[in-house]
C-alpha cells in the first residue's frame, strides 16, 4: 500500500490552492493504491487534492476497515504509521 502525487499543470485561482502538495513542492492529485506481492494493483483510491495525506486518505476510504473485513493486511511505509482504527475501547475499573 503506498500513496502517490500525480503531478498536474497549475491552474489559476484559489481552487486550485488546495492541489498544491507543500511536501512535493508541486501541484497534483493524490491517491492511494494496493497491490499483491507480485505488484498487481487490486485497488486504487479516487483522486484526492493534492494536499491530503496519505493516513487521511485512507481514513476517508475507510481502507482498514475493508482490509480487516477481508481478513487481509497491508505492508505501508511511514506514513500510514498510527492508522489503525482497531477500536480500542477503554475500559474503567
Amino acid at each position: 500500500m503506498d500513496g502517490t502525487l500525480i503531478r498536474t499543470r497549475r491552474r489559476t485561482g484559489k481552487e486550485n490552492r488546495k492541489n498544491y502538495s507543500g511536501k512535493s513542492k508541486c501541484h497534483g492529485l493524490f491517491v492511494i493504491a494496493l497491490t499483491d506481492d507480485r505488484g498487481r494493483l487490486l485497488w486504487v483510491s479516487a483522486a484526492r487534492p493534492g494536499r491530503t495525506s496519505e493516513i487521511t486518505a485512507c481514513r476517508h476510504d475507510q481502507l482498514t476497515a475493508k482490509l480487516r473485513a477481508a481478513g487481509l493486511g497491508a505492508i505501508a511505509d511511514l506514513g500510514f504509521v498510527g492508522l489503525d482504527d482497531s477500536d480500542p475501547t477503554p475500559t474503567r475499573p
